[in-house]
């Protein structure tokens, strides 16, 4: 549901709070479960591949985890931030932090971007790849360095609007990504999968 500016003050300052509590908990909740689904959908589709592959997706997990650090940890204390200033009727300061958490994000996105791919066979190694296993991590690694601005950026967004009481949003805006993900998985990895194997 899709609140004005005012009635969304009301109901963030007026709601009780058990049931405020619960109302932007339950969506949070359900966005972070799809996103540990589609985790797991894209390790089962993977594993079709080899377990070289499989364990290429260990190795870059801790890249997106790194990731997952900086979009949130801005999105958060921006959140924090912006909830105050709206609750206390200031708009202009929140929008001045939710753009310097917004631009914040996407230069530490671009900056792991490019020591990422820069340095991409040395990080693989430090994380623990091995000689088999790196071509795969470094393929796979590639892809995720070059979401890296979209996927910080996309988690403060995420944590902007919940800050603005919109959780319901916020959960829609990540459930979708992570469903497409799920339903093309199969799409292209398996398609993916066919000359992989007819090459060894």
């Amino acid at each position: 549901m899709k609140y004005s500016n005012d009635e969304n003050y009301q109901k963030m300052t007026g709601a009780p709070v058990p049931k405020l509590v619960v109302s932007l908990a339950v969506p949070t909740t359900i966005s972070q479960l799809i996103t540990t689904i589609y985790n797991t959908a894209d390790t089962f589709f993977v594993s079709q591949l080899s377990t070289s592959a499989t364990a290429a997706v260990g190795v870059v997990f801790a890249v997106m985890t790194i990731m997952q650090a900086v979009g949130s940890g801005l999105g958060m204390g921006a959140n924090s931030l912006i909830s105050r200033k709206l609750g206390e009727k200031k708009v202009n300061e929140a929008s001045c932090y939710a753009s310097s958490a917004f631009f914040a994000s996407l230069f530490f996105g671009l900056l792991l971007l490019i020591l990422g791919l820069s340095f991409l066979e040395e990080l693989m190694t430090l994380l623990g790849s091995t000689k088999t296993i790196l071509p795969y991590a470094c393929d796979y690694g590639k892809y995720i360095f070059i979401g890296a601005p979209v996927m910080c950026s996309s988690l403060v967004m995420n944590n902007i609007l919940r800050s603005e009481g919109e959780a319901f949003l916020a959960m829609w805006g990540l459930s979708t990504g992570g469903i497409l993900n799920i339903f093309l998985d199969p799409l292209f990895i398996c398609n993916y999968s066919e000359p992989l194997i007819e090459s060894m």
